[in-house]
């Protein structure tokens, strides 16, 4: 009687809070997001480069800006969404501050009032990425497992198509007209995310632990509340893993992803070949990626650490193999397979985070998360810049490095986390 009771408020509870919260707002805008910003940035780094015909070094700075301002952006971010705005809100003036914060590094294209506004540009994402995260441990508290499941991959690909359709519809504005006509069509996009935004929910305040997830036992005695046990073990069941395990492969997936896609422009320059190709390279990173957070998504937690692991290696493996064969036409057939790989590592170590915030009911984690991303994707520009003035290929030789001391850093991390028997609840 008393295992029938826990079923059946398990289910009620399930049935009638999976359906308590709208998605699709969060998940167009981040389509519409990466759909615009694809192109504009591919668009914007390709005109400073190949026309105006800016040093790599300060490419590296200008495409660095954002990202080293979103650092702390998280936490600036975080703090005015908690204490004056709410989530929606938050939401709905990032959507505002985006197109003018864009439209403004057209108008203006110095280096250096192009670096202010990125500045300014990441700081407000701290107002984005990070809800979005949030909101997504929120629904993973009140879902079901199976609607939680299908949230986090309904995200991932959300965003991933807007980044994969921008940069293919990218590629055709810019082989028929120019990279600057794709820069002002995109921007146009941004503004977009105004009307949408206000379809986001205003926030609700979920007091998971008042509700039927806490069940108690018949036995006046016992009077057991077993709500972390169910929390952690049917829900979150990645957080057997240290969470430094996310912060250091998410923390390598940007730094290689940005050696990547700064070094390939680099490469074309240097070979003679049309800038436009960087879209077609940097769409086919995308998508490989998208199929690896697709593959893990559905992987058990432990065969998730073996795919995270090779696919590290992989990753090593290529950036060696560019350096050793220098070909500009086998450059751009291995750059985008390696996306798969990141991929991987990106949904191992994006889901840690995730289960971390939902059984802990806490932001910190996606806050901790986008710093880290921020740190990658920052400070690698910079120091890329700097590095192919002097050799080419220098950065691809320093992620071979830098990847095997990774491996060898998460293999210590996860050597306690094994395959179990009883592995197939999770």
């Amino acid at each position: 009687m008393e295992t029938s009771y826990k079923a059946r408020n398990k289910n009620n509870f399930a049935n009638n809070s999976s359906d308590a919260y709208r998605v699709w707002p969060v998940f167009l805008l981040a389509f519409i997001r990466l759909f615009y910003v694809s192109i504009f940035e591919r668009a914007l780094s390709n005109y400073l480069y190949f026309v105006i015909d800016i040093s790599e070094s300060t490419l590296g700075f200008i495409s660095s800006a954002g990202a080293l301002s979103y650092i702390i952006a998280p936490i600036i971010g975080q703090f005015v969404t908690k204490k004056y705005l709410g989530i929606r809100n938050a939401l709905l003036l990032n959507c505002f501050l985006t197109p003018v914060l864009t439209g403004a590094q057209i108008f203006y294209p110095e280096a250096w009032f192009l670096i202010v506004c990125r500045i300014l540009l990441g700081l407000t994402m701290g107002l984005f990425w990070p809800n979005c995260l949030n909101l997504l441990s929120r629904w993973q508290k009140v879902s079901s497992i199976k609607k939680s499941k299908k949230n986090f991959a309904l995200f991932n690909l959300s965003w991933n198509s807007g980044f994969i359709i921008g940069l293919l519809v990218g590629f055709l504005w810019a082989l028929s007209w120019s990279d600057y006509f794709a820069m002002n069509v995109s921007w146009l996009l941004s503004f977009l995310l105004i009307p949408i935004g206000f379809f986001i929910q205003k926030d609700t305040k979920t007091e998971i632990s008042n509700k039927t997830i806490i069940y108690q036992s018949e036995d006046p005695i016992s009077h057991l509340d077993i709500e972390e046990d169910f929390v952690i073990n049917s829900k979150t069941p990645m957080i057997v893993y240290p969470v430094l395990f996310s912060w250091v492969s998410i923390m390598f997936l940007a730094i290689s992803k940005s050696v990547f896609i700064f070094g390939y422009p680099v490469l074309l320059k240097a070979f003679g070949r049309p800038p436009y190709l960087t879209y077609l390279v940097q769409c086919g990173i995308q998508f490989m990626q998208l199929l690896g957070l697709t593959w893990i998504n559905s992987m058990k937690v432990y065969r998730r650490k073996i795919a995270s692991l090779i696919s590290i290696f992989v990753v090593v493996l290529v950036a060696l193999t560019i350096f050793l064969a220098g070909d500009i036409l086998y450059i751009s057939i291995v750059t985008p397979i390696v996306g798969l790989f990141l991929g991987l590592i990106h949904g191992c170590g994006m889901k840690i985070m995730l289960e971390y915030g939902a059984a802990e009911n806490t932001s910190k984690y996606s806050t901790i998360n986008e710093i880290v991303v921020g740190i990658g994707f920052g400070l690698t520009p910079i120091f890329a810049g700097y590095v192919v003035e002097v050799f080419i290929y220098g950065i691809h030789v320093f992620l071979v490095f830098l990847g095997l001391a990774v491996l060898l850093s998460l293999i210590y991390l996860s050597r306690n986390v094994k395959r179990h028997k009883n592995e197939k609840l999770i």
